[in-house]
């Protein structure tokens, strides 16, 4: 009887897998208001109404496509960043590992700003949500800079918001002028200029 039941779930994790990555490609492709669920279902090897089991609507569907994304992406990082020391080296990371995952899945950039421009103002949009959810994890890493002496005194809150920024700029904006397979070189150039400044000789801000 488990058996079966372990099966079961196995074959439903599978269909749904499968119809999430088809869902995306579809969302990605032609947007959410021309997106049609036939053609996900297609794309996935399921009846359309397998498609509406699984998910209610078209739009808990791709929503379910953007938090999907972000788990992913959020599970990604926490792995890549594991086991390192080093403040430096743990930013550098952070950096590099979030604009692989977008290198490598650049249809989920397409898919947080359709949901931007779809439900702007009646949800909260997906990667502000996570963002927030994980902004800790960044801001240990930067308060345990500045304990060490390895960073300068800084609003560590801020300087979280203003590296979240960087990357996400980054990321959008090299998709957006077709940069997608220079993500992670970009990124880690942004992340040196965020380490480093840009100003020779910090007289000339005063």
């Amino acid at each position: 009887m488990n058996v079966s039941a372990d099966a079961h779930a196995v074959k439903s994790a599978d269909k749904d897998e499968r119809i999430l990555r088809a869902a995306t490609k579809v969302f990605a492709d032609q947007g959410f208001s021309d997106a049609d669920t036939q053609e996900v279902a297609d794309l996935a090897k399921v009846g359309k109404g397998t498609v509406y089991r699984y998910y209610g609507s078209k739009e808990e569907l791709f929503l379910a496509v953007a938090d999907t994304g972000m788990k992913k992406l959020e599970r990604q990082i926490l792995d890549g960043i594991e086991g390192i020391s080093g403040t430096i080296e743990l930013i550098r990371k952070c950096g590099v590992t979030y604009a692989a995952f977008f290198q490598k899945h650049p249809e989920l950039v397409e898919i947080l700003i359709q949901e931007r421009a779809a439900f702007r103002g009646s949800i909260p949009d997906t990667h502000l949500v996570y963002r927030q959810k994980n902004r800790r994890v960044l801001e240990d890493i930067l308060r345990q800079g500045v304990l060490e002496g390895t960073l300068r005194e800084i609003d560590v809150r801020e300087a979280t918001n203003a590296f979240a920024n960087l990357l996400y700029g980054t990321v959008v904006c090299g998709c957006i002028e077709g940069s997608t397979r220079r993500l992670k070189r970009m990124a880690s150039h942004a992340v040196e200029i965020f380490l480093r400044g840009i100003v020779a000789d910090a007289s000339f801000l005063e």
